[in-house]
């Protein structure tokens, strides 16, 4: 696969939908850096990656709902892994429920992790990505980020967050349309999760018609391993 040998950047990695992508990614033989807000709540995802693989990942603390963590863990993946070959936005805070029931400091850090934390660590390391032959920056933002679409439990707060996300993969697609770094995205629906170490992984029968963490992150793997020349800027997955 193409992204067999790359090496990417993941956040939110510690659990979840960035835990499966990054142990399915060193599966494929990515190599890997992993982004979350503590390097402890990594241990996971490092332990079942070396176990698979025998690779040991370098990790960055980065919370996404700091500017001053964001521009940190930029700053240090820009000067200590300036070989990457893209850069992978999971991570952000979910946040259900109505609106008059969600405090100030939750709206700010859910609107943060989503929107301002991602474009902080995209500048810094913009100007990498540029000078690699190609490369990528992915979001996994959700169909809550879509006009018109139904909250199905995701909080206004959530909506705005991920439209915001929504709004930075348009933008940066046409700033960088001359230039070799693809920016392209996912907007699954409500999904199941579900670890590449479990038995449920490679059962192909679901309850109800949630999609799983296996069909997000196939999902995923197919739009970075299209040719360099061939973006998927937005893949609905439902």
């Amino acid at each position: 696969m193409r992204i067999s040998k790359r090496k990417y950047a993941i956040t939110g990695a510690s659990r979840g939908l960035g835990a499966a992508l990054a142990i399915k990614m060193a599966d494929a033989g990515s190599k890997l850096v992993l982004l979350a807000r503590t390097t402890e709540a990594l241990q996971g995802t490092i332990d079942s990656i070396l176990e698979r693989t025998g690779q040991q990942v370098d990790v960055v603390a980065c919370d996404l709902a700091n500017t001053e963590s964001s521009a940190a863990g930029g700053e240090r993946l820009a000067s200590q892994h300036s070989d990457l070959d893209g850069l992978i936005h999971n991570g952000a805070m979910w946040l259900p429920g109505p609106i008059d029931g969600i405090s100030d400091i939750d709206i700010q850090a859910c609107i943060g992790s989503a929107a301002i934390g991602s474009l902080i660590l995209t500048r810094h390391l913009l100007p990498n990505l540029k000078a690699r032959e190609d490369a990528d920056i992915h979001t996994v933002v959700s169909t809550s980020g879509l006009q018109n679409q139904p909250l199905e439990g995701a909080s206004v707060v959530f909506a705005a967050a991920k439209s915001s996300q929504a709004g930075f993969v348009r933008g940066l697609a046409e700033e960088l349309a001359a230039n070799r770094v693809r920016v392209t995205a996912v907007f699954p629906g409500d999904f199941a999760d579900v670890s590449p170490n479990d038995p449920e992984w490679n059962d192909p029968v679901h309850s109800g018609d949630t999609l799983s963490n296996r069909e997000v992150v196939e999902a995923i793997l197919f739009i970075l391993n299209q040719p360099a020349r061939v973006a998927v800027r937005s893949l609905v997955i439902q």
